[in-house]
């Protein structure tokens, strides 16, 4: 098989609270890039380089465009839009995979999820990938993370690199409340600060902080539920309650599905309108108001930074592993099963301390398999491996971004439609951006959609059905799919097994809470927190 195109830097069930021992998969690798470093020797940090920490931020399924930096209104996101004024805003981010831990390991790797191997949240990420960790940490960074929830736990060997992982969840998961094990913001700030105290001698840190308070369920805490409710709506909606209103959708629509399961139908995909039912209104207002207060936690861990000292000498990068649809296309209320910018479209922020790149908007599309070469390159460090992503150092300088294509895929469905060899998710949604053109092509389906996105941002009319589009588009529709089709012919994943642990607990869970049998949508770890 062709190896898979690869870009240079800069042209192309809760567990123990934290694991105190480095967890290095290549330390053969990156004992080569010690050494090409002079690598020092008798305990002293073998790199002195430009900055001296790094903090990295992800907001669980948040949507770029409701941020205030980004357009949004209905949430208020003060925190957030001040870093992108004191640093680059890039305007068109988007995440490699609409889920939880395949978008999160291609951050962290560099690699789409077709090489990096992890298909779907409850996959393991194999010891061979380099992770961002394991390069700060074998150039002398303290390396330390702290999460919001399961997706990312321990088991899967997403902490590989990480001196400290701490994932103290105290919310179990719950039928209505909860897909998952969890916490909320504010323990993740205390506990990040908190570990700072104990690191301040720490010459170099890179702190990784995962907020999954904007994941459904939709329950801001006070005063944020009572300011963000509608009059007379609720101030929390359930799973449910969101489970509920995905239904009056595909109701609507003449389709019932379990779309983590089966995924969308044809008539999902291509005859929903995006007119909101009665109900839309009062989740999107909670989401709104857990955005909100995951903003405020935001700013009082930067406040934290600042008064230790850490905030003067930090790269700072806010970006999110995916979004969610609401009521304007046919995977309501979800993630995980399309590719439509609604679950794919996220924040990607990044603010230096020397002010390098302060108020700058990067309009060409980026890719989150480009953080890892970025971040390389302004510490001046090597790539351990070729990656997918490239360096986007150059934007920063006002250079713009490399225009390229963008590639993104689907996880779901998680049981029907996965290929037993080669790629598991080669049958799902997946899509290609370049510039002002994307396409999306569902193998399962027999789909394909092309939009402009410069005209039709929503993303609402598909160019394929209209006989009268330019020739501009058609030919922008010839490329898209040599490329799309290149892309989706490289299947040569990285092996990665699913673990069962997340079932397992998921069941007895399900055991003590008094059901019996299948919850729907539930009971497949693959689903949780996708």
């Amino acid at each position: 098989m062709t190896p898979l195109p690869i870009a240079n830097a800069r042209t192309g069930a809760t567990r123990a609270p934290a694991v105190l021992t480095r967890r290095s998969s290549a330390a053969g690798l990156l004992a080569l890039v010690a050494t090409a470093l002079g690598g020092g020797c008798g305990g002293e940090p073998p790199y002195e380089g430009p900055y001296a920490h790094v903090l990295l931020i992800s907001l669980d399924t948040t949507r770029a465009d409701h941020l205030g930096c980004y357009g949004g209104r209905a949430a208020k996101t003060p925190r957030l839009d001040a870093l992108a004024r004191e640093g680059v805003r890039f305007d068109q981010a988007v995440s490699a995979a609409s889920s939880t831990l395949s978008s999160h390991t291609s951050m962290m790797t560099g690699l789409y999820a077709r090489k990096h191997g992890v298909a779907r949240n409850g996959f393991m990420v194999n010891k061979a990938n380099v992770t961002l960790a394991e390069v700060l940490g074998q150039s002398g960074f303290h390396t330390a993370g702290f999460i919001g929830s399961f997706a990312l736990d321990e088991v899967f060997d997403f902490d590989q690199g990480f001196d400290v992982w701490n994932q103290e969840f105290d919310i179990d998961f719950d039928v209505a409340k909860a897909d998952q094990n969890q916490r909320r913001a504010t323990q993740v700030t205390d506990a990040l600060l908190a570990h700072v105290d104990r690191a301040l001698d720490e010459p170099r840190m890179f702190l990784f902080a995962h907020y999954f308070d904007v994941h459904s369920p939709f329950d801001p805490p006070e005063p944020w539920a009572t300011e963000y409710a509608l009059p007379g709506g609720p101030k929390a909606v359930d799973l449910i309650g969101i489970r509920e209103q995905e239904a009056r959708h595909q109701e609507r629509v003449g389709e019932r599905r379990q779309v983590y399961d089966v995924g969308l139908g044809r008539k999902l995909v291509m005859e929903v309108d995006g007119t909101p039912l009665p109900g839309d209104a009062e989740l999107a207002a909670l989401y709104a108001g857990e955005l909100a207060y995951t903003d405020s936690e935001v700013g009082r861990l930067l406040d934290g930074l600042e008064e230790r000292g850490i905030l003067d000498d930090c790269i700072v990068i806010v970006t999110a592993d995916h979004g969610e649809t609401f009521w304007e296309h046919g995977d309501f209320w979800h993630h995980g099963a399309w590719v439509y910018d609604t679950n794919v479209h996220v924040p990607f922020l990044m603010r230096l301390p020397d002010g390098r790149g302060a108020g700058l908007v990067v309009e060409q599309p980026v890719s989150g398999v480009d953080l890892f070469p970025t971040l390389l390159e302004l510490l001046n460090l090597p790539l351990p491996e070729p990656v997918h992503g490239v360096s986007l150092v150059g934007a920063i300088d006002g250079e713009g971004a490399p225009i390229r294509p963008i590639f993104a895929e689907a996880t779901q469905p998680t049981r029907a439609h996965e290929k037993k060899s080669g790629w598991i998710n080669q049958l799902k949604s997946k899509c290609v951006r370049r510039g002002r053109w994307k396409l999306i092509q569902a193998p399962y389906l027999r789909v394909e959609e092309f939009f402009d996105m410069e005209n039709d941002p929503g993303e609402r009319k598909n160019l394929l059905l209209d006989d009268s589009s330019a020739e501009e588009a058609r030919r922008a529709y010839a490329e898209l799919r040599k490329e799309l089709d290149a892309w989706s012919a490289n299947e040569d994943p990285r092996d990665s097994q699913f673990n069962p642990e997340q079932m397992d607990a998921v069941l007895k869970r399900l055991q003590e809470l008094g059901y019996v049998g299948e919850v729907e949508g539930l009971t497949d770890p693959g689903t949780a927190g996708d």
